[in-house]
């Protein structure tokens, strides 16, 4: 295939931004080369047909030079240019919708005397750009350094300007707001990674790092506030206070952080309670709930407009966890439309199917179910144990152990699953049909099962199984 280095930018951009790279070709200033124009209409067109794929070098090279024996050398010449520009305009684009960055670099190339009138004007659009952040992220402070950092640069040159002192004060604040912040993401980010992961490296704050937060400049810096406060969490899970002063925190000061900050904050107070739901502390499904409902309101939840198969999938659970079926129904039904096209429906109709088993609405999980094939693995697994369960609860014996053998098979012959997982669902689907054959059995056997199960390392559906033999036993 034709250069799949060139044709995996080109096929990062949309049709729209192919057009305006495109456009971007045409500028003489940009393009000296006509033919580079002419590669990209060939590689355009490949990937709307797509078509791409079978384009051979001696077929591009025909198409651009139709009279001329092949050149490798020059073919992929053009190739690597087109692929520069490619990637230039990557890098102008994204320049083009950070106006703050293309500000902070025009004031520094304005310090010239007969320019101060232009670097006024720059200045000026600096500062409504910053008063039209949407929030205090480690960027923002950054920024503020660079601006004031540029000044001092500018008037270093003449000391005896009025209020110098004053604007290293200012470009020195912000330098420290940058660096705080910066540090201490880095530092949660390792204490997230150490409590899921074995290694051998640390990462190490400076001696008096704790003593030098205490001071009061930073005592207003909002992410230090709730920064200060998720470090807390991480380090002292036991104290649940912290947790508390954590949710205080991003409350107060929701309003000054921006979406991204504030979102991955309440994603760490998440992680928190999943800590302490397997701990027992079984109260912290409603925090769990009560926090996904404040991302909401907050309009926190999307990230670039789209919302992750994971996370909706753990809303939708936590809202069945505490018995908001009403509540969970009009999200997926709101929210499916926000998840990654290519999975879209097959998520929704897992999702729905998972609600209707927990209202016990078995026939509606049935028809949603049953005439459903999913491509990816996870959605099989979850699906068909959905069906078995639904069909235990009907007492439909027969398609019940008609499935049970089927799934047996697929599980087996499967080559994406780990032995483990393969496993673990094998002796569920064991577990299932002994939990059959305890219908007529007595209460010793009943006993014995629950033993079982109980220290059974799976987790597969292990609560259900559980509460039907409770169910039996309570029979």
């Amino acid at each position: 295939m034709f250069s799949e280095k060139l044709l995996s930018v080109l096929q990062t951009l949309s049709k729209v931004e192919r057009n305006r790279f495109r456009k971007y070709l045409l500028s003489p200033y940009l393009n000296d080369q006509p033919d580079l124009l002419l590669l990209f209409d060939i590689c355009d067109k490949g990937l709307r047909e797509d078509s791409f794929a079978q384009l051979a070098q001696q077929q591009v090279w025909q198409k651009l030079y139709p009279n001329k024996p092949y050149n490798d050398t020059h073919l992929r010449r053009l190739a690597s240019d087109l692929n520069q520009l490619a990637l230039r305009f990557l890098s102008d684009e994204a320049r083009r919708q950070n106006p703050l960055a293309e500000a902070l670099d025009l004031q520094r190339l304005l310090e010239k005397p007969e320019l101060k009138k232009h670097l006024a004007t720059v200045e000026r659009n600096i500062g409504r750009l910053l008063d039209e952040t949407p929030g205090q992220s480690t960027a923002f402070y950054l920024a503020q350094f660079t601006l004031h950092n540029n000044i001092v640069n500018k008037t270093s040159k003449h000391l005896s300007v009025s209020g110098y002192a004053d604007k290293l004060s200012s470009a020195d604040f912000y330098l420290e707001c940058f660096y705080l912040t910066q540090k201490l993401e880095l530092y949660i980010g390792w204490l997230l990674f150490q409590g899921s992961r074995v290694s051998d490296k640390t990462l190490e704050l400076p001696t008096g790092f704790w003593e030098h937060l205490e001071n009061e400049r930073f005592g207003n810096v909002p992410l230090l506030i709730v920064y200060r406060q998720v470090v807390n969490c991480l380090n002292e899970p036991e104290l649940e206070t912290h947790y508390k002063n954590l949710l205080e925190s991003l409350e107060s000061q929701s309003e000054q952080l921006t979406k991204s900050d504030l979102r991955k904050c309440y994603f760490i107070a998440q992680n928190y309670c999943a800590l302490k739901i397997n701990q027992g502390k079984r109260e912290y499904y409603v925090a769990v709930f009560e926090n996904f409902k404040k991302i909401i309101q907050k309009g926190i939840l999307l990230e670039e407009g789209g919302l992750s198969e994971g996370i909706f999938k753990n809303i939708v659970t936590a809202g069945l966890g505490v018995g908001e079926f009403e509540w969970t129904e009009k999200f997926i039904e709101e929210y499916a439309l926000y998840l990654p096209l290519g999975i879209r429906e097959n998520a929704r109709i897992f999702n729905l199917s998972y609600l209707y088993f927990h209202q016990k609405r078995y026939p509606n999980v049935l028809e949603l179910l049953g005439n459903v094939e999913y491509n990816d693995v996870v959605y099989v697994l979850g699906s068909k144990l959905i069906l078995i369960q639904t069909y235990y609860e009907l007492d439909e014996t027969l398609a019940m152990e008609s499935l049970i053998d089927s799934f047996r098979i697929f599980i087996r012959r499967n080559k994406v699953m780990s032995k483990n997982l393969k496993r673990e669902y094998i002796n569920y689907l064991s577990f299932v049909k002994k939990l059959m054959d305890l219908k007529i059995s007595g209460q010793k056997a009943t006993a014995k099962f629950q033993e079982q199960v109980s220290a059974a390392s799976s987790s597969t559906s292990k609560k259900w199984l559980l509460e039907k033999i409770d169910e039996l036993q309570k029979r």
